[in-house]
């Protein structure tokens, strides 16, 4: 009997480790303390997707995943990334240069021949759109050659992918979701071709390409959402699609456009405009994709967006979304999940309410002009951040801003953030600074007011970019036009310090 159950134990403990899956690995040259893997379902990055490992000091490191897989995760050291996939009972143990991660890597043990393989097939751009810009070749084609001849020749290199997994001496389901990804990673850069013909050479097929790759490539089913992140980007870009289709007839007719938007969301044109102020423009893509997406993948695309906003402390779109789930998919895992998450940022969003060093200025709604924008900062070096809850690259540089408010600590810095956001996103715009913490005074503008601003510190300038930084001297007056960015560090603080 007591053998028996020794022998019972021993399996299940057998058992246990092959259901492990476990990535390993060695680094040569100076290391940083951690190396980072994220997990993604739709391939945005997202720091809040990371797991870390310490490095020691002989370069080794260990991660052991959750998940059973086979499960696309991105390895990410030194500002360097290589895609990489794991399986439950395959581990994998990488060797690296610290100084260039895709560039040194080598793979050993039982998950090395599908991560060669991976290696090999998703470089950061396929060979068709690796110059991406308006210096592609392709890019000034007429419609016939691009449908005709390049997107012929496409396909056929991403089925020659797939039959070299076929071939591959691997287990059916890492081959299947080899397959899976080669699919979606071609049909989300074959989509995003369309930026290279439109936005970079004015091309008019870029309309009917990215209609034919759509059409072609088709809603990604369940399993191959569950599977690749890239299958949930391209959904999304599916999304994108349709409510860009509408978009196009709005603009031949409007009536017509009206109509079928009122049609397809159940709500009126003037409400659909109000939502898109308050929050952004996705809540349209998500709100027109409840009619055409099947519900399985509707529930899938909520599920990503919202892990999305809630990661980037968006809680008005967090809730918006999650809103969606509560009245089509309130008994799913998705929809739980969801109350979890905004009640965390519900948290988060009291703490930044209490917190007495945020504040927003009572007279915003009568700031007109710089010089009341400045008047009770008086005798004070001010640093202007002209930004808006819109703007990506203004919420990237607000990630650098602890690191500022740190180095200037104890200084007579007054730091002043001015918001573009119209007045139907107040509540978004006032939510956002509570919910990151952004200390110093705050002043919200519309576009017409907003514009004033601008003409007063760059007169004759056309064109406002958003973020764009000044600082002022302790007489009120702009010492430094388009300042050194928060990210620029010591050459941002040597500017302050100059007119301390």
């Amino acid at each position: 009997m007591q053998k028996k159950l020794l022998l019972a134990l021993l399996l299940c403990c057998a058992q246990a480790g092959m259901s492990q899956t476990l990535l390993t690995g060695k680094i040569s040259g100076p290391t940083p303390a951690a190396v980072e893997l994220n997990i993604s379902r739709d391939v945005w990055y997202q720091p809040q997707n990371s797991m870390y490992a310490k490095v020691t000091a002989d370069g080794t490191f260990t991660f052991s995943l959750p998940e059973n897989g086979p499960v696309l995760v991105t390895l990410l050291y030194n500002e360097k990334r290589q895609p990489l996939l794991l399986s439950a009972g395959r581990p994998l143990h990488v060797t690296f240069d610290a100084a260039d991660l895709p560039g040194t890597i080598r793979y050993s043990g039982k998950g090395a021949a599908e991560n060669r393989m991976v290696h090999a097939f998703f470089p950061p751009r396929p060979s068709f759109s690796k110059e991406f810009s308006a210096k592609n070749e392709y890019g000034k084609w007429p419609g016939d050659s691009l449908v005709n001849i390049l997107l012929p020749a496409v396909l056929k290199e991403a089925d020659s992918l797939r039959q070299s997994v076929s071939k591959a001496s691997l287990s059916d389901n890492i081959k299947k979701s080899l397959k899976t990804h080669v699919k979606y990673y071609y049909a989300l850069n074959l989509e995003e071709f369309s930026m290279v013909l439109e936005s970079y050479n004015r091309n008019p097929a870029g309309e009917a390409w990215r209609d034919t790759v759509m059409n072609m490539t088709g809603i990604p089913s369940v399993q191959e959402l569950n599977s690749s992140p890239y299958a949930g980007y391209f959904l999304q870009a599916t999304v994108k699609h349709n409510t860009r289709k509408i978009g196009r007839l709005y603009k031949q007719n409007k009536e017509q456009g009206r109509k079928m938007l009122e049609e397809a969301t159940g709500l009126s044109f003037d409400s659909l405009m109000h939502l898109a102020n308050t929050y952004n423009d996705e809540v349209v893509d998500l709100l027109l994709a409840a009619g055409s997406l099947p519900a399985p993948q509707y529930e899938h695309l909520l599920a990503n967006r919202l892990v999305y906003y809630s990661n980037a402390k968006e809680l008005g779109m967090a809730r918006m979304i999650q809103g969606e789930l509560e009245k089509r998919f309130a008994a799913g895992t998705a929809a739980a999940d969801g109350r979890k998450r905004i009640a965390g940022l519900e948290a988060l969003l009291d703490k930044g309410k209490q917190n007495s060093h945020i504040v927003f200025r009572e007279d915003y709604r009568q700031v007109s002009s710089v010089e009341e924008l400045l008047a009770p900062y008086r005798g004070k070096v001010v640093y202007l951040d002209i930004w808006g809850t819109w703007c990506g690259w203004c919420k990237v540089e607000m990630g650098h801003v602890p690191a500022l408010k740190a180095s200037m600590a104890g200084k007579d810095v007054v730091f002043l953030y001015l918001s573009y956001d119209k007045d139907d996103a107040d509540m978004q715009w006032r939510e956002y600074v509570q919910l990151h913490h952004i200390t110093g005074q705050h002043v919200r503008m519309p576009q017409e007011r907003i514009s004033k601003i601008w003409e007063e510190l760059l007169p004759g300038e056309k064109e406002q970019r958003y973020p764009t930084y000044f600082i002022f001297g302790r007489d009120g007056k702009v010492a430094v036009k388009k300042a050194k960015r928060p990210s620029d560090g010591e050459a941002l603080y040597t500017q302050l310090a100059e007119q301390l």
